[in-house]
Parts: C-alpha cells; structure tokens; sequence
C-alpha cells in the first residue's frame, strides 16, 4: 500500500506540473496579441507627431513664410534624432528590455509635443521636433524585441505588418483631422492634442505591457559585452544582412518624401483643395496600412515564411505606380489620383512589417535589439536626407524630378531584394546537396 502510494504521489504532480504549463503556456499566447495591440497603439500615437507636418505644411507655408527645404527641415529633425538614438537604444532595449524603454519614448515625444505650441519662432519647432525624435527613434528596436519574444515564426511577419500598420493609421488620422483642427482652432490646438494623447499611452504602457518570461533570464556582465560584439561582428560578417542594411535608407527616403509632400505637391502643382489632396493622403495612409498587414499575413502564409520576394514585388509596383503619379495631369479623373495613392501607399509605405521580420528574423531573439539599433539607424539616413533632398529638387526643378527620382530608387531597391534573394537561393541549394550527398 505504501509503495503503491509513492508511485501515484508522483504522477499527480507531475500531472499537476504539466497542466500549469500547458495553462501559461495558453495564458501566454492569449496575451501575445494584447502585446500586439499595445505596441500596435504606441506605434499609432507616436506616428501621429511623426507624420503631422504633412498635412500642416501649407499651414507653416503660411504663417511661417519658410520655402519647401525649410519644412522639409521639420522632419529631417526628427529623422535626425532618431538617427542618433536609434544604435545605443537598441542596445539599451536588450538590457532594459522592453517596458522601460517604451515607457521612456512616448513619454519624451509626448512633452516635446506639448511644449512645441509655445513656440514664437519656426526655429523652435526645429528644435522641438529633433527633442521628439529621441523618442520616435526607439520605438522599432522596442517593438522588434517584444515580437521576437512573444511571437513564432509563423506568425512574426503577420504581428509585425499589424503593429507597422499603426505608422499608416497614425499618418490617415492627422490627415484627415489636422487640417480641419487647424481651421477651426490653429495648429497649435492639434499639435498639443497630440502630446496629451501620447503621455497618456505612457501611463497605458506602465500599468498593462508585460516582459515575456524568457527575457527575463539571467546574464552576466561578461556575457552581455560578448553578445553586443557579437551583434556588430554578426551585421558586418554577414553579407545579406550587410546589404539589407544598404538597402533600407532608400527606401526610407521614398517613403518619408511622400508623406512628407503628397498634400503640398496636390495644392501648390496642381490646385487641389486642401480637403481633396488630403484624402488623398488619407487613401494612401490607408492603403499602406492594409499593405503592412496584408504583406506580413502574405509572407507567412501564402509565401512560406519567405520574406524576400513579397519586398522584390512591392518595390516593382512601387516604382512603376509614383512614375505614373509623376506624369499625370489636374485634368486625369479624381479616380486614379486615389487608384495611384492606393497603390503608393500598398507600396512604398506597406513595405515596414515583412523588412524589419526578415531584419529580427536574421538578427535572432537575443540580439533583435542591437541589430535592429544598427539597421533603424540606417533607415534613418534615408529619413533625413529625402524631405531635404526633395525638397531641394523641387525648389530648384520641379516635382516631376522629385517623384521620377523615387522611382528610380524604388527599383533599386527591387534589384538589391533580387540579388539577396538568388544569394540565398543559391545557399539552400548549397546546402540541401550537402545533406543529401551526407
């Protein structure tokens, strides 16, 4: 009896011991989406301030009296910033982890937008606008580090589309409601909407994101400096990912130049309203968002996980579509002035959810932090350099110049995902003979 009773003792806890891992293992993927809701939420709000001057632009024009480069400054600001911070906070997420750093970005965007109406003088928006930078700089290394935690690889690219999808959604919000807030109430009204809403996702973030389990484990101070010289000798050593990371500062070019002048291209070329060029932009914010999402559940479903040939397609379209937006005339019907912003949006904004999975996916769950540091502040080059850089073209040529340039960079960077994507075709070959000929 007695020996009957230690067998079955046992049992019992083992059951038990394997029915609360089974329980937290679906309490955990439950709660993998609500992660994906919050960063979903913080990336809206934060895009929201990213992508405001767009629709503000011919407002500035106007009480500011600054040429296209001068506004074109506004955002370089920003990308600046965010160029500066992007490396050590993607390092500074790998230590912290997730929740502080986030905590930290919206909170620091947040007041650089509440302070920004204060302003006397464009100087100081510039300035403003580079302080909000700090923050919008980390919120991709945050957001790749929570994914690659509390996703599987079947369902990264898909999590990520969505969460990139608050980028597009951020940008359709401030053109459809800034221009009309700043109508009836002035620019500064919006601008500090904005700030409010961010600071309180910052109190959202504290009291409701969670660390995942796994990242909490343990690390020495020893193995810390080894993987982040691993991270930096890995970026380099590796070819493909050496070339992804050439590639993203264009296409971050294309896609920051068209949001940035989409509206003023519309009413100073060709005499929209501004309620007309700005659903214009509603439409490709729109389209991009739906890109983001319909990409990512594309690459992980109806391409295998494949990352690279869904990026090969959209740079295609990209490039063939703001070709055509560049040449058409005021008089082209309304309706492929929307067809065309669809399909620049689906492309040249879309594109965010399957580049950074492919980056974390290349990079591995430990590092995605530090590798996305170094690829965001890349993409930020691009970032930058194209409201300038446009704006430049346009003061000194025309606009035509400016958008046959982006499509001209758009099927650069279709060629690059083409050679990456023969490169590692070329390497699974390599590859499957070898265990075939073992």
């Amino acid at each position: 009896m007695a020996a009957g009773s230690h067998v079955i003792i046992p049992r019992n806890k083992k059951e038990k011991n394997m029915s609360k891992i089974k329980e937290s293992k679906e309490t955990l993927e439950k709660y993998m989406w609500a992660i994906v809701g919050i960063l979903l939420s913080a990336q809206l709000v934060m895009s929201m301030g990213a992508y405001a001057w767009g629709p503000l632009a011919p407002f500035f024009r106007q009480d500011f009296h600054v040429t296209c480069t001068q506004i074109g400054m506004i955002t370089s600001a920003i990308y600046l910033s965010a160029t500066i911070i992007a490396l050590p906070s993607g390092f500074l997420v790998d230590k912290l982890g997730a929740k502080i750093v986030l905590v930290f970005c919206l909170s620091i965007m947040g007041f650089s937008f509440c302070i920004m109406p204060l302003a006397r003088s464009f100087s100081i928006i510039i300035i403003c606008s580079a302080a909000s930078g700090i923050g919008y700089g980390m919120i991709n290394q945050v957001s790749i580090k929570g994914i690659m935690y509390w996703c599987t690889s079947r369902t990264r690219a898909t999590a990520m589309g969505i969460k990139q999808a608050g980028v597009t959604i951020g940008g359709a919000v401030v053109a459809i409601l800034l221009p009309a807030m700043t109508v009836s109430f002035g620019w500064k009204t919006g601008v500090l909407a904005i700030g409010l809403i961010m600071l309180l996702m910052a109190v959202a973030v504290f009291i409701f994101y969670r660390e995942h389990p796994e990242s909490h484990a343990p690390v020495s101070a020893a193995a810390k400096v080894k993987k982040t010289d691993a991270s930096l000798l890995k970026t380099l050593s590796n070819p493909v990912l050496f070339t992804i990371i050439l590639l993203i500062p264009l296409m971050t070019f294309n896609q920051v130049c068209v949001t940035t002048f989409w509206v003023l291209y519309l009413k100073e070329a060709l005499n929209f309203s501004i309620s007309t060029a700005g659903l214009c932009l509603t439409v490709a914010m729109v389209s991009g968002t739906v890109g983001r999402i319909g990409w990512g559940i594309a690459s992980d479903r109806f391409f295998d996980g494949d990352r690279l040939m869904p990026l090969i397609i959209l740079s295609i379209i990209g490039a063939v579509s703001i070709f055509f937006f560049g040449i058409i005339s005021a008089k082209t019907s309304l309706y492929v002035f929307y067809f065309l912003s669809a399909l620049v949006g689906f492309t040249i904004v879309g594109w965010n959810g399957v580049y950074i999975t492919l980056a974390g996916e290349l990079a591995g769950t430990e590092l995605a932090g530090s590798i996305m540091g170094i690829i965001a502040t890349a993409g930020y080059i691009g970032l930058v350099a194209g409201p300038i850089g446009f704006g430049y073209m346009v003061d000194k040529v025309n606009y035509f110049t400016g958008w046959l340039s982006l499509s001209v960079i758009s099927m650069l960077t279709a060629f690059g995902f083409i050679y990456i994507y023969m490169r590692t075709r070329k390497i699974r070959m390599s590859e499957k003979i070898k265990s075939v000929s073992l």
